[in-house]
């Protein structure tokens, strides 16, 4: 699985599974502290894919 598509769909399931039931909400105020900086971090790094795509897509060029 080395397609950036395929890469991130995992990443759609993963987040899947933390939204799944109680998950979030059985965590400790630390817990989701640390949960709150690691979404983060991903939401940083979705930010950039979205940057680079568009800018790598030649349109408007």
């Amino acid at each position: 699985m080395s397609n950036p598509a395929e890469l991130l769909e995992q990443v759609v399931i993963d987040l899947d599974a933390v939204l799944a039931g109680d998950v979030i909400a059985g965590l400790s105020d630390e817990a989701k502290m640390g949960l709150l900086q690691v979404a983060g971090r991903v939401q940083r790094r979705v930010d950039a894919v979205v940057v680079e795509t568009v800018a790598s897509s030649g349109v408007g060029r």
